[in-house]
């Protein structure tokens, strides 16, 4: 999924930088984000009326489209508007186009990619756009969502045979129905094409075509006059008015503003992400007019789970980590279940994410004969009965793939705070201060006995039971890859106001964009990226025809 450059600014969790690997496997290593103080909320609250306080420019810079906002969105846009003949102007936070979720993700959710059709995967526009309007419950912009859907394979297309970056497919992991419904930037090498040398290829395309970059400036507020964005203020080494005909926001979402995630999310969220993201975009828009849509959530850490009191947040091959997706008792901070735990194990990008905001502070909690099972080299997915229908997803991803040194792990919680063990069960409800945990694991070890779960229904092969001390408990928080939710636009991605009706001038794309994405995140995988690099074509082709 997504991943990360950490921020500078006051509003981000970190106060250095730092960058985890994306779909992968390094972890954000000593970088534990902390909680917010008073002062930060103080903080968060100064910088979202910055969005409607203009300041003097010392300079003025003018173009025919902004793009505020240089990751996967923001590179497209401007990569659309040049094609089209029109001056543009990059505004980008960071140091290079190479620090954004678009630069570091896996790779797209597509259709009808070259790629699939040398395959022969035979997946069609009306049936992916028919899933994800059903799954969202119609709830998104439909329009909006078929046209991004039909330049999904293209825009793959488009990386190999006009960019040069390496695309191939990658595997049907979560059960789509097709070989593959999703590229990966592999080609035939090993390793993930990502960073600049992923998307550095666009930047030079746009520079070709006579567009400019502004790195280390951040957008700020929107220039609105009569009704109308006709640019953007920003601030780096010094505050520049950019006005502009069209202006395209596309800066990320705000996986990187604790109290915003808090608010919309009613707990802490660990950020997997990009951090530089800190929802600038979505306040200066709502600042000028703009309304806020219904879907927020997040998409979810599909690896392990994660604790901020750990030294890496989370690490892939450790089992204090992973245990947490693995189908095993989840259970709330008072020891009672909260979730059909193989839902979690099925899908943990898209109801995982989901799943876990409902758990808030959640435990996985197994015993002796669980952890002896995984040291001894048996992966998950054998352990849990090799259940090839129900779960999937551990075929795909888990098979012959043993955890390594899954003791060593465990000690490692242990000191830092977040995993406990105990003689009894008794002794861990009392570590974790969980009453109800001795009761939830007594029902639980009856339905592991009778291979029924009467409570939430999950498949028997998730039913371990914990009978053999010691026992051991794992607190999670919710973690996030990128955040869903922010303005609503209308069909072509323009901003709208609290009437349903545009605002002129102004765009938005990317995870600023509360229209593409639902909450529960889509259960195609890639679907964020692909609604970025498609979101920022389409802002780009819109905002070129409206200036005509």
């Amino acid at each position: 999924m997504e991943n990360i450059e950490k921020g500078l600014s006051r509003r981000t969790f970190l106060a250095f930088g730092g960058v985890a690997a994306l779909g992968g496997a390094a972890a954000l290593a000593g970088c534990a984000p902390q909680s917010a103080s008073s002062a930060d909320k103080a903080a968060a609250d100064s910088d979202a009326n910055e969005a409607a306080t203009m300041k003097t420019a010392d300079e003025t810079r003018e173009c025919d489209i902004v793009v505020v906002g240089a990751g996967g969105a923001g590179l497209w846009a401007a990569v659309e508007a040049v094609r089209a003949g029109k001056s543009v102007i990059v505004v980008e936070k960071g140091g290079n186009v190479g620090v954004g979720n678009g630069a570091l993700a896996g790779g797209p959710f597509m259709v009808g990619s070259k790629l699939q059709q040398e395959a022969g995967v035979d997946f069609t526009v009306e049936e992916a756009f028919t899933h994800i309007m059903e799954y969202a419950h119609w709830s998104t912009n439909a329009a909006a969502i078929k046209a991004a859907v039909e330049i999904s394979g293209e825009t793959v297309d488009q990386f190999t045979d006009v960019f040069g970056v390496p695309t191939g497919l990658r595997p049907d992991n979560y059960g789509a129905g097709h070989a593959s419904v999703r590229a990966n930037f592999q080609g035939d090498t090993e390793a993930q094409v990502k960073g600049e040398e992923r998307m550095k290829p666009l930047q030079e395309f746009v520079e070709a075509e006579g567009g400019e970059f502004l790195f280390n400036t951040a957008g700020k507020r929107l220039i609105m006059e009569d009704g109308a964005c006709v640019g953007v203020q920003c601030e780096g080494d010094a505050v520049i008015d950019v006005r502009a005909k069209q202006t395209i926001v596309a800066t990320g979402g705000f996986l990187g503003n604790v109290e915003m995630m808090k608010e919309k999310f009613g707990t802490f969220v660990n950020p997997l992400g990009s951090v530089l993201s800190t929802g600038e975009g979505i306040d200066m828009v709502q600042a000028a007019g703009g309304q806020l849509s219904t879907q927020w959530g997040i998409a979810g850490n599909e690896f392990t789970g994660s604790n901020q009191l750990a030294s890496g947040l989370y690490e892939r091959n450790n089992a204090a980590f992973t245990i947490g997706i693995y189908g095993t008792l989840l259970v709330n901070n008072q020891g009672r279940r909260f979730s059909n735990e193989g839902k979690f194990a099925n899908l943990p990008l898209a109801l995982g994410g989901a799943i876990s905001l409902v758990g808030g502070k959640y435990y996985a909690v197994v015993d002796q004969a669980y952890i002896d099972g995984l040291a001894s080299g048996t992966d998950a997915w054998t352990l849990c009965g090799a259940d090839a229908e129900n779960w999937r997803t551990g075929m795909m991803t888990l098979k012959d793939k043993p955890l390594e040194k899954v003791e060593e792990g465990l000690e490692a919680g242990q000191s830092e705070g977040w995993v406990f063990k105990a003689d009894s069960i008794e002794e861990l409800a009392e570590a974790i201060d969980a009453p109800a945990l001795v009761e939830t694991v007594e029902t639980y070890n009856a339905a592991c006995a009778a291979g029924k779960d009467e409570q939430f229904y999950k498949p028997a092969c998730f039913l371990q039971p914990i009978a053999t001390g010691p026992f051991y408990a794992m607190q999670y928080e919710p973690s996030a890859w990128v955040t869903i939710g922010g303005i609503r636009t209308n069909d072509r991605l323009q901003a709208i106001d609290g009437d349903g009706l545009p605002i002129a001038g102004l765009y938005v794309a990317g995870a600023d964009n509360g229209t593409l994405m639902s909450a529960p995140y889509c259960d195609y995988e890639g679907y964020s990226l692909m609604c970025a690099y498609c979101g920022g074509r389409l802002a780009g082709q819109y905002a070129a025809e409206a200036i005509g």
